[in-house]
């Protein structure tokens, strides 16, 4: 009786056990399953021109996405609630916590203007040498840059202009530099 009670008590033992082994299993499938979510989401906010990956924040709990953080205006908003939707996996997003903050363009001018600044020191020490240390200026409004100054060949303008379309931020390139003689 004692060895049947034993047996007995060894199957409902493995039956639990298995259990809980595949209940975990089941978190651990679905913790991987939101983390993939989460992440191909964020990839595609870092791709996208229209909103900064560094003010949203992305999670996902059993497939339902939550975004938070800000955003620039109504079509940042809609992007970003479009990319989470429209990616393999997800149940329903929540934005509660997404806003739209305005973003302080005087500020983002200047700071593209640096930005444009540094890129073409970077186009003097990568791409031609031949390209003025000083004299080179750069202005900014909503987004579009103005570059004016003297250079001395058409190739300098080709560099500087890559390097400062690369910039996160600006939306037009306004290339008033003169080729002038090198002698």
């Amino acid at each position: 009786m004692r060895k049947h009670i034993h047996y007995v008590t060894t199957i409902i033992l493995f039956f639990i056990s298995s259990s809980l082994q595949a209940d975990n299993l089941k978190v651990v499938e679905q913790d991987l399953s939101d983390s993939i979510i989460t992440t191909k989401i964020t990839a595609k906010i870092t791709e996208s021109k229209n909103l900064n990956p560094l003010k949203i924040s992305v999670s996902t709990n059993k497939s339902i996405v939550k975004l938070s953080g800000f955003v620039k205006d109504k079509q940042a908003f809609v992007d970003a609630l479009r990319i989470a939707k429209n990616t393999d996996g997800v149940k329903s997003v929540q934005v509660n916590d997404l806003y739209i903050k305005k973003v302080n363009t005087a500020f983002t001018d200047a700071f593209i203007t640096a930005r444009v600044e540094t890129a073409v020191l970077k186009a003097k020490v990568l791409d031609d040498d031949s390209i003025p240390l000083v004299g080179i200026n750069a202005t900014t409004t909503n987004g579009v840059v103005t570059l004016s100054g003297d250079v001395f060949s058409a190739q300098s303008v080709t560099y500087i202009i890559k390097r400062v379309n690369a910039i996160r931020g600006v939306k037009k390139i306004i290339a008033n530099l003169k080729i002038k003689d090198n002698a």
